[in-house]
């Protein structure tokens, strides 16, 4: 990812593997197809993505990062089962902080809609927009009323 590789990321993941959204527990990409279908899309819309840290135990490891979306830092923690072979067979998405995780389930099911049909993403974009708009102005005034 941090190469900005397509091909070897999606290579890394088994031909049946499973990518669990960070955003719904109704939503998980099977196949290496639709994760590269995935893949396309979160290079279009993160910036300077970086690895900070990296677990691993038998057969799973964590690694953990940061990036940017629509200006705003996001910070990531990806969970990954792995096969014998190395290869990842599936993989949990979390994301933080809430205005910068709104702005990336907007921009990446707009763009994972679009792949479908224009009026998807856009229908998609539109949804999102009011809870990206209201978690960062919460988080801007919320903030500052919790604060003495």
């Amino acid at each position: 990812m941090e190469a900005r590789d397509h091909r070897a990321v999606t290579e890394s993941f088994a031909e049946n593997a499973v990518l669990r959204s960070p955003f719904t527990d109704n939503l998980a990409f099977e196949g290496r197809h639709q994760i590269d279908e995935l893949v396309a899309v979160i290079l279009e819309v993160l910036e300077d993505l970086t690895y900070t840290d990296e677990l691993h135990a038998d057969r799973a490891a964590v690694l953990v990062g940061h990036a940017r979306v629509d200006g705003l830092r996001i910070q990531f923690c990806d969970y990954l089962k792995l096969r014998g072979d190395g290869l990842i067979e599936e993989m949990t998405v979390f994301f933080r902080p809430l205005p910068a995780t709104t702005a990336a389930m907007r921009r990446f099911g707009g763009g994972l809609g679009r792949r479908k049909s224009k009026l998807r993403g856009h229908l998609i974009s539109t949804m999102t927009a009011p809870l990206a708009l209201m978690a960062r102005t919460g988080d801007r005034v919320g903030v500052r009323l919790l604060q003495h």
